[in-house]
């Protein structure tokens, strides 16, 4: 089941994390979600049909020296954990899986809420679309992301 605190779903994640500049990032979005009720409200909501798993896709500023593919995966896995998944996948280049447990419309709202206050996570355009499991295609990679 998920781990409803947010304590539990960051002690989860820290535990496999060892860059100083990761554990940092990941302290500055406890902070974040501890600052927004509405993103809290977001964040503890259940799904009445339960938790599924939705792909994100981005595209970056060109440019842009400040953003970092792997804060942007450590968000997601982040926010994968609070759902009470076990790690993203990366099926493709550029494309993210993560069980969430509300509406497409909210993934999208929290994430654009820490893309607007974490530069190294500035996007240019990011889409979001429910993920099918299992994952039809070819030659996907099936590994789970946990940092």
């Amino acid at each position: 089941m998920a781990p409803r605190t947010f304590s539990a779903a960051f002690t989860k994640i820290r535990r496999g994390i060892r860059a100083k500049s990761k554990r940092d990032f990941l302290v500055d979005l406890r902070g974040q979600i501890d600052d927004d009720e509405g993103i809290q409200e977001i964040l503890r909501k259940e799904r009445p049909s339960g938790n599924r798993y939705y792909a994100v896709t981005f595209d970056r500023t060109k440019g842009d020296n400040d953003f970092s593919y792997s804060h942007f995966d450590l968000l997601l896995v982040t926010l994968d954990a609070i759902a009470g998944g076990n790690g993203i996948y990366k099926p493709s280049s550029q494309l993210r899986a993560l069980l969430w447990n509300g509406s497409s419309n909210n993934l999208l709202s929290v994430m654009r809420y820490f893309i607007k206050l974490n530069p190294e996570l500035k996007v240019r355009r990011i889409l979001v679309l429910p993920f099918p499991v299992p994952a039809v295609g070819y030659r996907l990679e099936h590994k789970v992301y946990l940092r």
